[in-house]
């Protein structure tokens, strides 16, 4: 492995941060990175012109996020492994990393050893999620009624950010072009699997996670 250069893309939309890890990828003769973006549009901008193995994401960036970033990379270039380096460990945030297909989740705190760890071996094929991660997302499998509490279905994705807008039925019914009566069973399921008795306190616990800013 050590005689391929892997190339990989930076993005972080602060500057310091992208610094540093090219500091710490020095000690990984077999990373070269090609490129800096400072939200997801820059990123999906540079795969389209530059060959990349891995782009390793922050979350909060500006114009298109990380998480939505990670979901067009995975449609548009499959093949591209991407590693969240994240400072949230919210449930939310880990379960939308991995609906949208993050091949790994590492905190901005950890070690060295364990950054150039988690690329080696998400490089070869594997997934890699931190101890802290990894203990959340079974934690919160563990409390579940079932396994599907604790992710999000796509339509249950959409719901919940315009009920956090303070959209009326009626209104998100007319925006994914739905019945009332659908999106009312969403709601119903939202409540459930976030075991709120109404939407103010759905939406008070979906942002305290991290499922909606």
């Amino acid at each position: 492995m050590k005689d391929i250069k892997y190339k990989v893309v930076l993005a972080d939309d602060h500057q310091i941060i992208c610094e540093g890890l090219v500091s710490l990828l020095k000690a990984a003769p077999y990373i070269e990175v090609i490129g800096f973006a400072s939200n997801g549009k820059e990123v999906l901008d540079l795969l389209k012109i530059k060959p990349t193995d891995m782009v390793i994401m922050d979350i909060n960036m500006p114009i298109m996020d990380g998480i939505k970033a990670t979901e067009q990379i995975k449609i548009q270039f499959p093949d591209v492994k991407v590693l969240i380096l994240s400072m949230h460990n919210q449930i939310g945030y880990i379960n939308n990393a991995v609906m949208a297909g993050a091949d790994g989740y590492l905190m901005k705190n950890a070690e060295s050893a364990e950054f150039l760890t988690a690329i080696d071996k998400i490089l070869h094929g594997e997934s890699y999620f931190c101890l802290e991660v990894a203990n959340k997302m079974v934690n919160k499998i563990q409390q579940s009624v079932d396994f599907g509490d604790f992710f999000l279905s796509d339509k249950e994705k959409i719901i919940l950010p315009l009920l956090g807008e303070g959209c009326t039925t009626n209104e998100i019914a007319n925006r994914i072009n739905s019945s009332k009566h659908t999106v009312d069973t969403y709601r119903r399921n939202l409540l459930h699997k976030f075991n709120a008795k109404n939407v103010s306190e759905l939406i008070k616990i979906a942002t305290k996670e991290g499922y909606i800013s």
